[in-house]
């Protein structure tokens, strides 16, 4: 199996961990997290009670930000145990691609403004990897649901600025070619934005995320490569088994 990176990764602000040898890397933790978010949005949508039950979550009193990713996910893989299944290497070599840093925009999609900038590295290339789970495609469908609806919601944010047409349609006419879409890395500034990406039309946990931890779950900020001219993150597992 391959992960393609159609647009680069960022994964900190101060780029790559590396090796004893200086070799960099990235955790296998940072693939299934991507894979995770995928499936905390496919199914909250497709099964209503686990949405009641994330639902209930969300909207008790007290919550605390560092545990509401993984409260969630518990949720998820209490009821879809084959989740748990997934076994990815706990490294995974960077060496079958290019590193190099460049100048990374906090993009505004609403205000349609850069808000902040900062220099990093990231990373461009294909990686070979192994990657063990019960049934692949369950993990096309999971990875298209969340990808296209990410891109579209996006998209829906900037009105008519030239991006649409100059990145995003051609964003998501590729995704939907994919064998299995993912977004890996960091690519916003809020981690829980990753993971709720289906409650962001629902008012009422919008609101009481944004009282209790001060926190808009809407994909509003994103990371921009002005160099590249694209957002980053966008990858693709593919296999000769799809």
């Amino acid at each position: 199996m391959h992960l393609i990176t159609w647009t680069p990764i960022l994964l900190a602000e101060n780029g790559f961990p590396r090796d004893g040898r200086g070799n960099p890397f990235i955790r296998g933790s940072v693939l299934k997290e991507a894979i995770l978010n995928a499936a905390t949005y496919y199914y909250v949508k497709k099964d209503r009670e686990i949405e009641a039950k994330v639902r209930t979550y969300l909207l008790r009193e007290e919550l605390e930000p560092t545990k509401v990713v993984e409260d969630i996910k518990e949720i998820l893989q209490d009821k879809y145990l084959f989740l748990k299944e997934l076994e990815i290497p706990e490294k995974i070599s960077l060496s079958d691609g290019e590193i190099y840093e460049t100048t990374v925009e906090v993009f505004d999609l609403k205000k349609q403004i850069e808000v902040n900038d900062f220099r990093s590295e990231v990373f461009r290339g294909t990686i070979e990897l192994e990657i063990s789970f019960p049934d692949l495609s369950k993990l096309k469908a999971i990875g298209h649901s969340y990808c296209e609806s990410l891109c579209r919601a996006e998209m829906s944010m900037l009105k008519n600025h030239p991006l649409i047409e100059d990145f995003y349609v051609l964003m998501l006419n590729g995704i939907k070619k994919w064998d299995i879409p993912l977004r890996v890395g960091m690519w916003t500034e809020d981690f829980l934005q990753e993971s709720l990406l289906f409650f962001r039309k629902v008012k009422e946990i919008r609101k009481k995320l944004m009282e209790k931890l001060k926190i808009d779950i809407r994909p509003k900020r994103v990371l921009y490569l002005p160099a590249e001219k694209c957002t980053v993150g966008w990858c693709e597992l593919k296999s000769s088994n799809l």
